[in-house]
């Protein structure tokens, strides 16, 4: 399938979910001054984060809305924010980090701007003899990845909000997300928390009654998309912009006429490819519908962050909504593309 069939592709579907993202619907002034800044967007270099760029890239989504983008990978865990911070990059679309709010709260001249996937993409999966609800994880051994990381923090307040004591957990640090759930099929873990990319695997892996975090945890957003306040005060037009290329990419991922784009997209992402969990991503994406076209968070969707990382001791205070969040871009965004 060739670039320019993709992207006609994507224009009809475009206008069959009620995008205006075709010449009228995006004023011609406002994508010129856009276009007048480069937005540095940056990302870590994993395998989801990468079939949305490719995606990206092959559709056309800057293109449309005249995005003068950069792609910027860093590696860790912490390596957008910290490019962020630093202003070698001005926004993190994709990448999940549970310690925003706890570094803008150290001084990191940082907001949160928006959501990347707003339910959480995770479950606990056990082998299916023995542990059937998370109450049956007390006295087991837990993959969670480090602790405090994204995996083990959202563990945390899974049980928390489930009413079980945590402390009767094991929780260990087996790596990445992968690595937790590799940690149980070879027996070095009862349990894990992993991603939904998993839920197609020939393993004897099950999700645990509950542990399905997109429904038990439907407060939490998964992934917080976050910029630097120079970008925001000094690059407004071109962050809109950014802005409404993803809420226009996540709207057209959840329809089934991006089916081979998709799967096109994450072959190209991905050496080896994995139908199985390619097919995972696929079925999520379509039956949970994770992201949504409208990037903003509300003050609730920040208070309940705030709450969480309070409770779990990441976070020592509630700051006022404005000193830690700017929904400006996220809310043009929105209304040009609804």
């Amino acid at each position: 399938m060739t670039h320019s069939f993709n992207r006609r592709r994507f224009l009809r579907g475009a206008g069959a979910l009620g995008l205006s993202v075709a010449a009228g619907g995006f004023a011609v002034p406002y994508r010129a001054r856009a276009a007048a800044s480069q937005i540095r967007i940056v990302s870590n270099p994993g395998l989801e984060n990468a079939t949305l760029n490719a995606l990206m890239d092959e559709l056309g989504y800057f293109k449309t809305f005249d995005v003068d983008a950069r792609i910027v990978e860093m590696p860790g865990t912490t390596g957008p924010f910290d490019a962020i911070a630093s202003r070698e990059a001005d926004v993190c679309m994709v990448s999940g980090y549970n310690m925003v709010l706890a570094r803008i709260a150290q001084g990191a001249r940082v907001k949160i701007v928006g959501a990347g996937m707003k339910k959480c993409a995770l479950a606990v999966f056990a082998r299916s003899n023995g542990i059937a609800t998370l109450d049956d994880l007390k006295g087991k051994t837990v993959a969670v990845g480090p602790r405090q990381g994204l995996l083990h923090t959202l563990m945390l307040q899974l049980m928390k909000e489930k009413s079980i004591d945590a402390t009767r957990i094991n929780f260990i640090d087996k790596g990445s997300n992968d690595q937790c759930y590799e940690s149980v099929v070879k027996g070095e873990a009862d349990a894990c928390c992993s991603s939904i990319s998993h839920l197609n695997d020939e393993h004897g892996l099950v999700v645990v009654s509950e542990g399905d975090m997109w429904r038990s945890l439907p407060h939490c957003v998964f992934q917080t998309a976050y910029a630097s306040d120079s970008a925001i005060s000094e690059k407004h037009e071109g962050m809109v912009a950014v802005m409404a290329a993803y809420g226009a990419l996540y709207a057209y991922l959840m329809s089934p006429a991006s089916h081979d784009a998709f799967f096109e997209a994450r072959k190209r992402a991905q050496k080896k490819f994995d139908t199985a969990s390619a097919r995972a991503i696929w079925d999520f994406n379509q039956t949970q519908r994770p992201y949504s076209r409208d990037l903003s968070l509300t003050r609730a969707d920040i208070g309940y962050q705030q709450d969480m990382f309070i409770g779990l001791g990441s976070l020592k205070r509630k700051q006022p909504f404005a000193e830690v969040a700017d929904m400006s871009a996220a809310n043009i965004a929105a209304k040009l593309i609804a």
